[in-house]
């Protein structure tokens, strides 16, 4: 029974020893940790991790972009839930600490302030040999609104334009329109004058090849837009289209702008139309 009890000690003496080597290392102080504020697109995180002289950043958004810095910035170019992992380092240790990024997109309000655009990546852009008023969209989706930005020459003017949009992500449903043969289906036509102030949203009924539309909302009831200015040497314009306006909506919607002068004649196109390649520019919701 002596020597039972004599083991018994001794393996108590083995455990309380492991225990305290293990807390003497995890005693160096490293812990990673971190917060975030975002911004639209844009994420500041604070860092405050302790004991550590390395620092490694893994954005998780799939870019591949990532940092060494102790309190970095970062850019996503989409929304959505992004986890993101600091790896604090001390010589041989380590500490990981991750957290669920969660982008929402930036705060775009339609008043000529085109600073809320900044970090939205561009949708389309026209090639440089394609002749067109109209250069470059950036086109951004809330909850209650879809958000579109033209860039484009001294020939943009935003007299008359229309807007075939497919609405329900089935091109198999709407007008097959000849300017985008590849992929259109467009549940909506919204055509009328930014600078004018007039214009309608129409729906789409009968056969695909039926230019058949019914009015469902004016411009000024369906959307809202900024005054055309110039930035940058581009003639630039923003606007909103309110979602309610357009039925159910499905993941994206994909739509195609062509612009007229005053007098009804062509003078751009995005995405570049009349090809047999032709398409919609694809908007993710």
């Amino acid at each position: 029974m002596k020597r039972n009890t004599i083991y018994l000690f001794a393996a108590l003496l083995i455990m309380l020893s492991a225990s305290s080597c293990k807390k003497d290392n995890a005693g160096s102080g490293l812990k990673a940790v971190f917060s975030y504020v975002a911004d639209g697109y844009k994420v500041n995180f604070t860092n405050f991790s302790t004991g550590a002289t390395e620092y490694s950043w893994d954005f998780g958004d799939g870019t591949g972009v990532g940092s060494t810095s102790k309190t970095p910035q970062h850019i996503f170019t989409k929304k959505g839930d992004f986890l993101v992992s600091l790896t604090a380092k001390n010589g041989a240790e380590t500490s990981v600490f991750k957290d669920t990024v969660s982008i929402i997109g930036p705060n775009i309000k339609i008043d000529g302030d085109y600073s809320d655009w900044q970090y939205v990546p561009y949708t389309y852009q026209n090639d440089a040999a394609y002749v067109s008023s109209v250069r470059s969209v950036k086109a951004f989706a809330s909850a209650d609104a879809i958000y579109i930005n033209l860039e484009g020459d001294a020939n943009m003017k935003m007299e008359i334009i229309d807007i075939y949009m497919d609405a329900d992500n089935n091109p198999a449903t709407g007008f097959n329109t000849w300017y985008y043969p590849l992929h259109s289906g467009a549940d909506f036509l919204l055509e009328g004058s930014p600078v004018g102030g007039w214009g309608d949203v129409f729906v789409h009924s009968g056969p695909q090849t039926a230019f058949s539309w019914t009015p469902v909302a004016a411009f000024a009831d369906a959307m809202k837009f900024s005054a055309l200015s110039t930035v940058g040497g581009k003639n630039v314009i923003e606007f909103s289209i309110k979602r309610s306006v357009l039925g159910t909506t499905r993941n994206f919607i994909h739509f195609g702008l062509v612009e007229s002068n005053s007098g009804w004649a062509e003078v751009g196109q995005i995405s570049e139309a009349k090809t047999a390649t032709s398409k919609f520019i694809v908007v993710p919701l």
